[in-house]
């Protein structure tokens, strides 16, 4: 008879030194039955309850008590083990959790072989090392996980990655990297495949890069901005950062990221198209501040006529520019620029066509529009219908045509207008800020009013 770990058997007296003074895990030997529908331990070793919270008189009384521990999920992975090894490998090497009796989750190595001569009824015998390996485990779990969140950041990020070895010309691609030159996924690419994915006009931007960074003794740190065409013929714009580094024997390997940097480049594109518009808005700008000074001071009589008159053609200006920076640079409507530059002279004197509000005139033309109407309110008050009680100013739009706002401006109730002698400040004007963007104007001084057409440039609502 055998001690509590042994089952009457013939233990080979070395495997049994062995286990008695091995301290790495446990020991076992099991017996299986032809077809392998039956199996019983006999030899386990002591350190069978400090492994797996079990006794091995238990483990040799039913192997369920060991088998038992393998957690659900892993008892396939170690049923398919055991099956290849019984039809011809002859031994197996697998790595399983078992949930303990005191709940604590552990890991173990099992590696079992088969003996070549069989049990006299015909079992086979497999020795058999069980090694707890929870401490590896975790450790590769947690770095595994670690990995797992290192990419899931890379991957908010936008980077690909690549690494390219000059020596045989491989390169190897990440997802990302891949989608956004637009190449396959999976499969060999080399560099002349990913050479032609890069916009033509910027293919020697990296060839200079790199061959500057291997000028250099020590190699280092490159970067460069490109274009990337895809087959399907979108264009992205790529920001590539690379390190080339020396390898033992010699040989080089350059490893990179790559971002797509479009929508930043569009953004630059945009301001900078913004920036000349501002500029070219504040020359334009200032020519007509330049106009309004100089032709006011030929006409004012005296230092406060002049400031007033001076003053209220900048704020007629400044109404337009109110407009446009509200609109966030949109064209204004020009129903909103009439009652902004007219609102000083008593909006319920003007009947303003709701038909107006539906027609978008040009920012470029906004300021000179301002400084228009604000003029022929001024003269409609001093000379006009506005210098009588009665005296009304009509405003109505006209049959338009393609890009063109039509609007007539209407004086009623006011006394005889006078022809003037020489042409004044509203007619200068509209020379000087409305001709020039295709604006125009046709003063009538009729029996029964003043009265004016006026054309602006429009711009799709």
């Amino acid at each position: 008879m055998g001690n509590a770990n042994t089952a009457p058997s013939m233990i080979d007296p070395p495997f049994r030194a062995l286990a008695d003074t091995m301290a790495l895990g446990m020991a076992f030997q099991i017996l299986v039955a032809p077809g392998g529908e039956r199996r019983r331990f006999i030899f386990i070793s002591e350190s069978c309850q400090a492994l797996n919270g079990v006794s091995a008189a238990d483990a040799l009384a039913d192997p369920s008590a060991l088998y038992g521990l393998i957690a659900p999920e892993y008892r396939a992975r170690m049923a398919e083990a055991e099956r290849q090894a019984a039809e011809g490998g002859g031994s197996f090497d697998v790595e399983l959790a078992f949930n303990l009796p005191g709940g604590e989750v552990r890991w173990n190595r099992i590696a079992s072989a088969r003996r070549l001569v069989p049990w006299p009824d015909g079992s086979v015998l497999w020795d058999g090392i069980q090694i707890d390996i929870t401490e590896r485990k975790r450790a590769e779990l947690e770095l595994e996980e670690q990995r797992n969140h290192l990419a899931l950041a890379v991957e908010a990020t936008g980077l690909g990655f690549w690494r390219w070895s000059p020596g045989d010309d491989s390169l190897t691609l990440s997802e990302r990297n891949r989608a956004m030159f637009g190449l396959p996924s999976g499969g060999p690419v080399d560099m002349a495949r990913y050479m032609e994915a890069v916009h033509p006009d910027d293919r020697e931007v990296i060839r200079k890069a790199y061959a500057e960074a291997r000028a250099r003794p020590e190699g280092g740190d490159f970067s460069m901005e490109y274009r990337a065409a895809a087959p399907n013929g979108a264009t992205r714009w790529i920001l590539a950062h690379a390190r080339l580094v020396s390898e033992p024997g010699g040989k080089s390997l350059v490893v990179g990221t790559s971002l797509d940097v479009t929508e930043r480049r569009a953004a630059e594109e945009r301001h900078a198209l913004l920036t000349r518009e501002m500029a070219h808005r504040a020359k334009n700008g200032l020519a007509v501040v330049m106009a309004i000074v100089a032709q006011t001071a030929r006409n004012a009589g005296s230092v406060e006529q002049y400031a007033d008159l001076l003053t209220a053609r900048l704020s007629s200006m400044a109404v337009s520019q109110d407009l446009i920076t509200e609109g966030g640079g949109a064209s204004p409507h020009l129903g909103d620029l009439l009652r902004k530059v007219l609102a000083p002279f008593g909006l319920s004197r003007f009947d303003i066509d709701p038909d107006l509000d539906r027609m978008m005139i040009s920012g470029e033309i906004g300021t000179g529009a301002a400084l228009l109407l604000h003029e022929m309110a001024t003269n409609a008050v001093k000379y006009g219908a506005l210098s009588a009680p009665a005296g009304r100013v009509l405003l109505s739009r006209l049959g338009s045509e393609a890009g063109l706002a039509r609007m007539a401006w209407r004086e009623i109730g006011g006394p005889p207008p006078r022809l003037p002698s020489t042409p004044g400040f509203g007619t200068r004007l509209m020379q000087a800020a409305l001709r020039n963007q295709g604006g125009k104007v046709e003063a009538r001084f009729e029996p029964d009013g003043f009265q004016a057409l006026l054309e602006f440039p429009t711009v799709a609502g």
